[in-house]
């Protein structure tokens, strides 16, 4: 019985924090990318692409300082959206939850602009994907 009691302990010390401090990410909602990427919230940012995107950190976060349009918070999950200067079909969308996941889509050409590739980060589930293909956007 005291086994019992101390096994069901420890799965509940376990289970309880993981979405107890959820941070409300509903700031976001209609700020445009580039003033979030110089707000308090930017190195947070910052670190979750590079932790995600690797060697394509630089390239998505210089996208994101072209506007496109505002961010969009959607079920509790900030889309943020960016395109390369003077060619917006290769762009970046970054989305971020309150609880430190991070996902990303980059559309880009390679350098003989011949040829579209594109890189999915994070491992974004397929509803998530579709609004990151989207640049945020519910259609």
């Amino acid at each position: 019985m005291m086994k019992k009691g101390l096994l069901l302990a420890g799965m509940m010390s376990v289970a309880l924090p993981t979405g107890v401090h959820a941070e409300d990410i509903s700031w976001a909602d209609s700020q445009y990318p580039s003033a979030i990427m110089k707000g308090p919230h930017a190195p947070e940012i910052t670190a979750g692409i590079h932790r995600i995107a690797g060697n394509y950190a630089r390239t998505v976060i210089n996208f994101l300082s072209v506007e496109t349009g505002p961010a969009h918070v959607i079920n509790g999950i900030a889309y943020l959206d960016g395109c390369q200067p003077h060619m917006c079909m290769n762009f970046a969308t970054v989305a971020f939850d309150g609880n430190g996941h991070y996902w990303g889509y980059l559309s880009d050409m390679d350098a003989n602009y011949t040829h579209t590739y594109e890189k999915t980060f994070g491992h974004p589930a397929p509803e998530i994907l579709k609004l990151l293909k989207n640049r945020g956007i519910q259609k």
